[in-house]
């Protein structure tokens, strides 16, 4: 017989998850009252958390600074998932690079459900104002990183999706046309990117990361993105997409796998490096 979780259950699992996802974000070691501020716990629960995490092996607990950080346990879960990127590729450091090399905020994003869900996000040390929280999601139909995601769908599909989203949405201005929306994709599977508007002044260009013969089963997609001031973005658009797509044929050397998808993949092409955009 099926047994549903208790609520309970349910939230401390998220907290361990969130806990999980700040020190990915912060990137530094923690206190107990780091952690309950940000993330608005109490102190006390707080703590049994933290403690239950150094119990089980995923935090190592400094006893002199009382100081919280990551074991490596953390850092092999999941390890075996698509490999050829993670385990034993340069996807991460690629995306590091990057950031560096832009001076802005670079993300990698995947669709979970109904919206797309930013897995991975990499700010440049100089910071400024473009960023992007880990974990964060947007809208399908309304975001650069999904439109790129669609673009890998047949239009049956995608048809279906827009009537299913736009009768669940209760803003009218969130409601699309469906042939004109199959028009926009049409074009951005045709040049192999987007770009679109972010939150506040600021916007995004994404595109997709080829698939490797290891996620080929799979309906899983990858896309990586720059976000940035919108002026930046529109100025640069063509630029960011040549440095994403030579970093992906010098780091991640695609190959290529029979798609199920009717959709093209966009060709990925060795371009000159961009100088710094801020």
């Amino acid at each position: 017989m099926f047994r549903s979780l208790s609520p309970k259950k349910i939230k401390s699992a998220e907290r361990v998850l969130e806990v999980l996802r700040y020190f990915n974000a912060d990137r530094q070691e923690a206190t107990v009252m780091d952690i309950a501020r940000e993330m608005g716990y109490p102190q006390s629960s707080t703590s049994e958390l933290l403690r239950c995490l150094v119990m089980l092996g995923y935090l190592h607990r400094d006893r002199y600074a009382r100081t919280y950080r990551p074991t490596a346990r953390v850092a092999l879960l999941g390890a075996w998932v698509q490999p050829k990127l993670f385990r034993r590729g340069h996807l991460l450091p690629m995306l590091d690079r990057l950031a560096e090399e832009t001076g802005l905020t670079v993300f990698l994003a995947s669709k979970v459900g109904l919206t797309v869900q930013y897995i991975h996000v990499v700010t440049s040390r100089e910071g400024g104002p473009a960023t992007l929280t880990e974990g964060a999601s947007t809208h399908l139909l309304h975001s650069a990183p999904g439109k790129v995601l669609l673009s890998t769908q047949d239009q049956d599909q995608t048809r279906k999706l827009i009537h299913r989203l736009n009768a669940e949405t209760e803003d009218p201005a969130l409601r699309i046309s469906a042939a004109a929306f199959a028009d926009e994709i049409s074009q951005i599977r045709a040049r192999g990117y987007a770009v679109g508007p972010s939150e506040g002044d600021c916007g995004i260009v994404s595109i997709l990361l080829p698939r490797t013969r290891a996620d080929a089963a799979t309906d899983e997609r990858l896309v990586m993105g720059i976000h940035g001031p919108s002026a930046i973005i529109a100025e640069n658009e063509e630029q960011f997409v040549s440095v994403m797509r030579g970093a992906v044929a010098r780091h991640l050397r695609p190959v290529r796998v029979p798609a199920n998808s009717s959709a093209q993949q966009p060709p990925q092409q060795r371009q000159p490096e961009l100088a710094r955009a801020v």
